[in-house]
């Protein structure tokens, strides 16, 4: 159990009041201990006492006669309100009375409080509210316990409407003793992680409480709640107004407090709650020290070592070497059959397989030089680093795309044949088709399937094609998306991470239906890897992911969040690196994460979209932004994804803060590893409107 009792000293946000540094030395040696400490446990117990006595407020919105069923109403409601709450877990709404003269109440404990603690805190705060606020129709109280409790009463109802003003901050007087640049993020990650901890909490309870250890041997902890009626939105937004409020005003102090009407923050370097058996003390961090098992018990001084004693020991020492041998010869197999498969990924295949697929896959090029009219220039599509794009028409009336790419020398003739006849074996809906390829004239020509509504890039930078795109059509193509890169991830043969999503890559069909295409920067993993380290960084800056271009570690995430970009893109119209009205650049993540946590999400909406189905548009932001969460491990899997945008009825975990580079961001990081300016996007072959896939080349680096 943590103690409760307070040491901390606070002070107003409004008033700032700190206890003079004396050195120890100018102290006479005769002085007894406790004469040193007193006039800053006075101090202490003073700023407390300024702090907390403004617990009530009552709010000019109405008054009521003492002698009214109003008045009578009030005083049956709150008088019965401890009972109640201690009754109903400490938590209660309810209202008493009719029409006119109704008083809707509600009050919540802190988490951590006992029972008693509880029942004495809201019934002299409820004595206290029908003292200082004797004819006011609304008011509230924090209590003046501590724990604190809050109560709420009104003449209209107040269940689930959150109420942040008016605010009490209070800090410590005392300053943080380390780095503050060091500090700032850990303080941050744990506040923001306990804040979406609470906000997932129950209609009776949203509390968490944690701790985190600091690199100069201290521990932080930190406590947040809302008023358990609040949605799980409504919530988190009122606890990162208390922790964005306490940041403005109290930034560098070395604990403090944050109280509004709905939810409460507070933080310091000791434990100032309990710990209860309900709510489990939370570490976000290792513990500095493992706790071993205690050690086996020694036999006694006169036990005696039988010949059945050595006998079964020396049988249990055989086996125990035996299984470790085996265990071994297993995992030195399995390491060989990994690294063969891994160097040689086309033995998902047999020689005949291959042969076959790559005979059938074959274009002369006279057939390619027929459909495109000998690469006239009337017929490209676009063009990049890797070669041309050409659209043509084969002999049967079909439509291909024609990517004409750099000549190679024979060498890499099989190495190409390799790839397609590996790739062509990815058969999905929301793929782009590969029909074949042509290896003649020392050229390399890939046959794709032509998407004559060119790329969902074209219709997102231009603000009249976007007209076109309806929320229903939005939608279906993050649906579209989301399949195919499950397809890729989990469903085929092979486990390929695309590492290059974005809207310039996401073709549109006949029907708009969405095609994955540039496979360029794939990366094959074996079916049970889930993550890889490179030194070779592809992409493009503002869909990668920050731990892929910081580390260069490749997971299924790593599509996941670029994943999460192109929807935001989707929904809002806009680039994720755009630039505001008022002329400053702003990314689109920050300006989503920001709305999210004030909660006016639909700001990010395009204005095109007016009108919506809003709680799809709603789910689909949540969505978005728990993809591109900077905690890696706590972004879902495609699979997830796709469960969560088919079904309205699956509970969302709350997101937390995104991650994001800026492109001066990435800039600085390539320029100070040495490798010069980041990858341009040369992944492309456009003009503005179709993109296809650049090469096969997979790179399993």
């Amino acid at each position: 159990m943590i103690s409760t009792e307070d040491h901390s000293c606070f002070s107003s946000s409004t008033t700032v009041m700190k206890q003079p540094a004396t050195p120890m030395s100018v102290q006479p040696p005769s002085t007894p201990p406790f004469l040193l400490r007193l006039p800053s446990v006075l101090l202490c117990l003073h700023i407390l006492t300024f702090g907390l006595s403004d617990a009530q407020h009552c709010y000019d919105i109405g008054n009521f006669t003492a002698a009214g069923n109003y008045a009578k109403n009030r005083e049956l409601v709150l008088s019965s309100l401890a009972s109640d709450m201690a009754s109903n877990g400490g938590f209660y709404s309810g209202k008493v009375g009719k029409g006119s003269d109704v008083v809707y109440v509600l009050g919540f404990c802190r988490g951590d409080s006992s029972n008693d603690t509880c029942f004495k805190c809201i019934s002299s705060a409820a004595e206290d509210l029908m003292i200082k606020c004797p004819t006011q129709k609304a008011a509230f109280s924090w209590g003046t316990g501590n724990p604190p409790c809050i109560i709420r009463y009104s003449n209209v109802p107040i269940y689930g409407v959150k109420q942040t003003s008016p605010a009490q901050m209070l800090y410590n007087t005392g300053h943080v003793q380390m780095d503050q640049d060091e500090f700032d993020p850990i303080w941050r990650n744990l506040t923001e992680e306990l804040a979406v901890r609470a906000s997932m909490g129950t209609s009776k309870l949203k509390f968490a409480a944690g701790r985190t250890s600091l690199p100069n041997f201290q521990t932080m902890f930190a406590l947040l709640q809302c008023s358990p009626d609040l949605s799980s939105l409504d919530c988190q937004s009122c606890l990162w107004e208390c922790i964005d409020g306490y940041q403005q005003c109290c930034h560098g102090y070395q604990g403090g407090v944050v109280q509004k009407p709905s939810c409460i923050f507070r933080w310091d370097l000791y434990p100032f709650f309990v710990s209860k058996p309900g709510n489990p003390l939370s570490s976000l961090s290792p513990p500095t020290a493992v706790a071993e098992d205690d050690p086996p018990t020694p036999p006694p001084a006169n036990a005696q070592v039988t010949c059945g004693n050595i006998l079964k020991s020396l049988r249990i020492a055989v086996a125990v070497a035996g299984s470790a041998v085996l265990v071994v010869m297993v995992i030195v197999s399995a390491h060989c059959f990994i690294r063969r498969r891994r160097s040689n990924p086309w033995m998902v295949l047999s020689a005949k397989e291959e042969v076959e697929i790559a005979e059938n896959l074959k274009f002369k090029i006279s057939e390619i030089m027929d459909a495109i009219n000998f690469f006239s220039e009337a017929n490209k599509l676009g063009e990049g680093g890797f070669g041309k794009v050409y659209r043509g028409k084969l002999e049967n009336g079909k439509y291909i795309a024609v990517k004409r790419l750099e000549r190679c020398s024979n060498q890499g003739q099989q190495h190409f044949k390799n790839e397609v006849t590996l790739l062509v074996r990815l058969q999905h809906n929301n793929l782009i088709k590969l029909h074949g390829y042509c290896l003649e004239e020392g050229e390399r020509i890939l046959i794709l399937e032509f998407a004559p509504n060119a790329s969902l890039d074209g219709f997102i930078s231009d603000s009249i094609k976007r007209v076109f795109l309806s929320w229903e059509r939005r939608f279906s193509i993050i649906r579209g998306i989301a399949r195919g890169l499950l397809y890729l991830h989990e469903d085929s043969r092979l486990r390929i991470i695309h590492r290059d999503l974005k809207p310039s890559n996401a073709l549109l069909d006949d029907n708009m239906n969405p095609k994955i295409s540039d496979f360029g920067t794939a990366r094959l993993f074996v079916l049970d890897q889930s993550i890889e380290k490179t030194a070779h960084i592809e992409g493009t800056s503002g869909y990668m992911a920050p731990e892929y271009v910081k580390h260069g570690e490749i997971s299924v995430k790593t599509d996941v969040y670029s994943f999460g970009v192109v929807v935001l893109e989707i929904i809002s119209g806009k680039k994720s690196s755009y630039f505001s009205r008022s002329g400053n650049s702003e990314h689109l993540l920050g300006y989503a994460w920001k709305n999210w946590r004030k909660g006016t999400p639909f700001r990010l909406v395009d204005p095109m979209l007016n009108g919506s189905a809003t709680s799809e548009l709603l789910r689909c932001i949540h969505i978005a932004l728990l993809c591109v969460q900077e905690n890696v491990a706590r972004r879902p899997t495609m699979g997830s994804v796709v469960l969560m945008l088919g079904s309205q009825s699956t509970t969302l975990p709350m997101p937390t803060r995104p991650a994001y580079l800026t492109d001066a961001s990435v800039r600085g990081m390539w320029t100070s590893s040495g490798n010069g300016s980041p990858p341009p996007s040369t992944n492309e072959a456009q003009d503005g409107s179709t993109s296809y896939m650049i090469s096969l080349s997979i790179d399993r680096s």
